[in-house]
């Protein structure tokens, strides 16, 4: 009788838990399906494909990554925001920074579109704490902190192989004209503070400064965050300074606007790895 309970037992759990695997897959494919979102903001698209749900993005803007959004729509361009279009897709969510205007905001909370507002971030740290914050909207939170212990990891590991004594004086140059620095309140500064240096326009209220105040504060390295023909030219320019140390150490260097303007958590680590390895004349790489 013990051999019979037993087994009846084991049936009964074994149909339980056949009943809560099928039951917690038709909730992942209830949110799969419910998951109708709109990107207003390409940093944020870009968040949104590295989690995998490029499939779930029937809106977003014409400034922004396009790969891989085959079932998107374009309703929006750099300085206007199409809510008619927007309110015929039925999104579930709208994801949006401060590239969109309040009165636009106010006006899709208007129509009971569920917008959500989502700042630049100000650090490594905000970006990490977006990521999750978006992961955690588009039920993907699980997968947004995987991605962020393993990003935590590379800076770490990153800034293992800089030196200890290492102190260089840098300027990010993030606009030409007028000449704009990345300040201390900046995602950027992270950039310098965890190469070990020394951001010469960390006292700034904003970040516009004169080419003769970054001559006069004499920077050890210029990282020039532009695209085309601007960014050579600026670096041209930096090296026609015969006392500027930059130009003398050669260490004027360009780096990728796309991803260090606006990073997800994995590509503020590439690009933190480019400037270490540009800085230090490094070929190392962190695991």
């Amino acid at each position: 009788m013990n051999r019979i309970y037993i087994s009846i037992l084991i049936s009964m759990l074994l149909i339980l838990q056949l009943a809560c695997t099928q039951d917690q897959k038709n909730k992942q494919r209830i949110n799969s399906y419910d998951r109708r979102i709109v990107s207003l903001a390409p940093s944020i698209t870009k968040q949104l494909l590295l989690l995998g749900v490029q499939d779930d993005i029937v809106g977003n803007t014409s400034y922004g990554p396009s790969d891989s959004l085959e079932n998107s729509t374009i309703i929006a361009s750099a300085t206007e925001v199409n809510i008619e279009k927007i309110a015929t897709l039925k999104p579930s969510i709208i994801l949006c920074s401060s590239l969109t205007k309040k009165r636009t905001v106010d006006a899709m909370k208007k129509i009971d579109l569920n917008v959500r507002y989502l700042p630049v971030p100000k650090s490594f740290n905000d970006i990490c704490r977006q990521f999750i914050e978006i992961g955690t909207l588009i039920h993907k939170k699980d997968k947004a902190k995987c991605i962020i212990k393993q990003a935590r990891h590379k800076v770490d590991s990153l800034q293992s192989i800089v030196p200890d004594t290492a102190n260089p004086k840098i300027f990010i140059e993030i606009g030409a004209n007028p000449l704009f620095a990345a300040t201390q309140k900046s995602f950027m500064h992270d950039y310098i503070s965890f190469a070990n240096g020394t951001n010469i326009a960390a006292g700034l209220k904003s970040g516009t400064i004169s080419r003769e105040s970054v001559l006069k504060r004499n920077p050890d390295v210029i990282i020039i965050v532009t695209m085309g023909i601007v960014g050579k030219e600026e670096k041209n320019l930096w090296q026609d300074y015969p006392n500027l140390n930059a130009a003398k150490k050669d260490n004027i260097f360009i780096v990728n606007a796309d991803k260090a303007s606006s990073p997800t958590p994995v590509s503020f680590t590439e690009v933190l790895e480019t400037i270490i390895n540009l800085i230090y004349k490094t070929n190392k790489h962190a695991a």
